[in-house]
């Protein structure tokens, strides 16, 4: 797909963090799909992080209870199952689908790591391989990391991250005040994901048309139990932009338990 045929005035669905987990069901993504479905966006930006990629999280070396049930292999088939409950609906009805453009979050970058620190591993066959994720297959556009941090890229007018770095140090953006503190370091109309919170704030009038900071959620499954009391702070749903022009959009967030109940008995 062209970036550069992306005209204005668009209809766009952005989510983020999915962490997608083989120990919690997949059934969110089918009403994600339906939603699509009905809505008929011209394009979706899943913002990363969509593969959890628990069996290969260094942190859980420590505690064998919490690995023992964590397999490779079932994260991988876990993300493409997902990935196809997605788009199902579009394929089997032979509708015209919107375009899909993907971004590689800190949790798929898990793969390359693991590659990294032990290149024994490396194997599309018998080893672990990034293109096990088969994004080339889901996406029209995916965006690996650069320079061991999270690809940014411009539509429309917004620019769309995993997650923005804060300093020269590559640390994610966050805070109290984080979509603020998008505007405040980029004064460009810009979203991300990655802190599984949302927050949004509008700067109008300004480069020249006004400027729209917006940190998207999360679109998980279940709780964490690493997470204690942060789990209530996040919020798990998808972000509806219309109207997209020149980074300027009307949004509308639509949580997974609205999305539940729309289509969680078709």
């Amino acid at each position: 797909m062209d970036k550069g045929n992306i005209m204005a005035g668009k209809t766009v669905v952005v989510f983020s963090c999915a962490h997608v987990d083989p120990s919690v069901s997949n059934e969110r993504f089918n009403w994600l799909g339906e939603f699509l479905y009905d809505l008929k966006p011209d394009y979706v930006v899943d913002l990363g992080d969509g593969a959890d990629m628990r069996s290969l999280n260094t942190f859980d070396t420590r505690y064998p209870e919490a690995i023992v049930s964590q397999s490779y292999e079932a994260d991988i088939e876990h993300y493409n199952d997902a990935q196809e409950r997605i788009r199902w609906k579009f394929r089997h009805h032979r509708r015209k689908r919107p375009a899909y453009i993907g971004f590689e979050g800190n949790h798929e970058n898990r793969i390359k790591k693991a590659i990294k620190h032990d290149p024994r591993l490396e194997g599309s066959k018998y080893g672990i391989s990034f293109d096990h994720l088969q994004t080339n297959r889901w996406f029209d556009e995916y965006h690996e990391y650069e320079n061991s941090a999270p690809a940014i890229a411009d539509y429309d007018g917004v620019s769309y991250a995993h997650f923005f770095s804060s300093g020269n140090f590559g640390s994610a953006m966050s805070g109290m005040h984080h979509a603020n503190a998008l505007l405040a370091h980029r004064h460009h109309s810009s979203t991300c994901g990655h802190s599984h919170k949302r927050d949004l704030k509008f700067k109008d009038a300004s480069h020249p048309n006004g400027v729209i900071g917006l940190v998207a959620g999360c679109y998980k499954g279940a709780a964490e139990g690493w997470a204690g009391q942060a789990n209530k702070e996040w919020w798990s749903g998808i972000v509806v932009k219309r109207e997209v022009e020149d980074g300027m959009y009307d949004p509308e967030f639509v949580s997974q338990s609205r999305l539940k109940a729309m289509y969680g008995q078709t």
